[in-house]
C-alpha cells in the first residue's frame, strides 16, 4: 500500500511586504532593524515559512503599526491604514456609531 500524502496546509495571507514597503523600507533595511536573515524575510514574505507572535510584534513595532494589522490591514487598499487609525481614535460610543454608519454605507447593515 503506497503512503498517503500529508495534505497541504493552506497558508493565511499576511501583509509583512506589504507593511515594510509602505514604511518605505526596503529588506536590506528591514533586515538591519529586525535582526533577520535575507532567507528569513524572503520566506516569509511570500508564505513559504510560517510566523510566530515574535515575528509579528518585531515586524509591527519596525513597520510602526500593530501586530494584527500585519494580517489584517492591506496597507496597499487607497484609505485602508486611515480607516483602521481613525478607529483606534474613537471611544467606544462613537465606534459604535462609526461601525453602524460603515455598514449602512456598504449595505451590511441587515
Amino acid at each position: 500500500m503506497a503512503p498517503v500524502p500529508k495534505p497541504r496546509r493552506e497558508r493565511s495571507k499576511h501583509f509583512f511586504k506589504e507593511w515594510r514597503e509602505y514604511r518605505g523600507f526596503t529588506q536590506e533595511q528591514a533586515i538591519g532593524k529586525l535582526g533577520w536573515s535575507q532567507s528569513k524575510i524572503s520566506r516569509l514574505e511570500a508564505g513559504l515559512t510560517p510566523y510566530d507572535q515574535d515575528d509579528l510584534e518585531a515586524a509591527a513595532e519596525t513597520y510602526r503599526c500593530d501586530p494584527t494589522d500585519l494580517i489584517r490591514v492591506d496597507p496597499t487598499k487607497e484609505g485602508e491604514v486611515e480607516v483602521v487609525d481613525l478607529m483606534r481614535l474613537l471611544d467606544d460610543k462613537n465606534r459604535a456609531m462609526a461601525v453602524r454608519m460603515l455598514k449602512a454605507l456598504t449595505g451590511t447593515d441587515s
